[in-house]
């Protein structure tokens, strides 16, 4: 059969009869139409300009939000003399997000060239990874409280970082298949998919900041010499709220409806129990028992988001499900 190209489009990319097109058909169905058959990566730059006022916490905002619409090349530009401080918060970015670095500098330019490449590092990958630091760092984050071990305490919020390098290269990963579905195709996830795995990551990334959370208090108990006393029964209720979470990442990935279901049920009922003993703890008042509050109010949190992940894991299989 004979189909006709719009000619608009023919022309805009200088296409004669006779010049080769890469044709592939997607997983919905939909033909894709492709006028180069070059593999080759194409720059996709965005411009920065500083505002005279410009702080470095707003540029790198504008910064990170380039990145995750999936831009590689992205140049800050000021009119006048980039100020050091802003240099430095433009260098900072190669240590907070995976890919980018420094490829050209003048006295009001700095370029950043994304080099990483998606099918290397795929969403499923980075929040598989992902779900492996968080539960170490809640693991250490209690540790770190029951021992009073304050190197273990900062090593912990350290390690936030690199959960938060993972989250934005998945969300970025997200914006990338929805401006070319071909990488979807070529690292296995469909839109649908890549979706749900934004969703995951993002609890996962939200676990990560408790764990955090509790690193600080662990740390806070320390710097004012408090005595948190018997957390025998936070242990407990950390350990059930890690089992949840490492429970939910498996139905999501196998697709298990029946297992998170269960998880969904068994996590409301941990809720209950670190409601019912955040109330007791805050009898009587102090810093103590502030810390220990807080403690519970991340552990419920964590046991919150992992619910969440079970029903995007339910969610997804009632999707493939005919």
């Amino acid at each position: 059969m004979t189909v006709s190209l719009p000619k608009d489009w023919i022309d805009s990319n200088s296409i004669k009869p006779g010049d080769p097109v890469m044709v592939r058909v997607l997983s919905d169905g939909t033909i894709n139409i492709d006028p180069k058959m070059s593999t080759e990566k194409e720059e996709n730059r965005k411009m920065i300009m500083v505002d005279e006022d410009e702080s470095k916490e707003h540029l790198t905002r504008k910064i990170i939000g380039a990145y995750l619409a999936g831009f590689n090349v992205i140049e800050v530009r000021a009119h006048g003399r980039l100020e050091l401080e802003l240099k430095h918060a433009v260098k900072e970015i190669s240590r907070m997000v995976i890919g980018p670095e420094v490829i050209e500098e003048t006295s009001n330019t700095l370029v950043l060239h994304d080099l990483s490449d998606p099918v290397e590092l795929p969403q499923e990958k980075c929040v598989r990874r992902m779900h492996l630091i968080v539960n170490s760092m809640h693991r250490d984050a209690i540790k770190a409280l029951q021992s009073s071990d304050e190197d273990l305490a900062k090593d912990v919020i350290d390690r936030d970082a690199d959960v938060d390098r993972l989250y934005w290269m998945a969300v970025k990963q997200y914006n990338l298949i929805l401006k070319d579905r071909k990488l979807g195709e070529k690292i296995g996830v469909d839109i649908y998919e890549g979706m749900s795995l934004v969703i995951v990551a993002r609890g996962v990334e939200r676990i990560g900041d408790h764990a955090e959370k509790i690193a600080r208090n662990a740390l806070t108990a320390m710097e004012t010499s408090n005595k948190l006393g018997d957390l025998q029964e936070i242990g407990k209720l950390s350990e059930a709220s890690m089992s949840i979470l490492d429970r939910a990442m498996e139905a999501y990935f196998l697709k298990d409806i029946k297992g998170a279901n269960l998880i969904i049920d068994q996590g409301a009922e941990l809720v209950e129990k670190c409601q019912d003993l955040n109330v007791q703890m805050r009898v009587p008042s102090g810093i103590a028992a502030i810390a220990k509050t807080s403690v519970l109010d991340s552990l419920t949190r964590t046991t919150m988001y992992a619910m969440d992940i079970a029903e995007t894991a339910i969610n997804g299989a009632m999707r493939l499900e005919q």
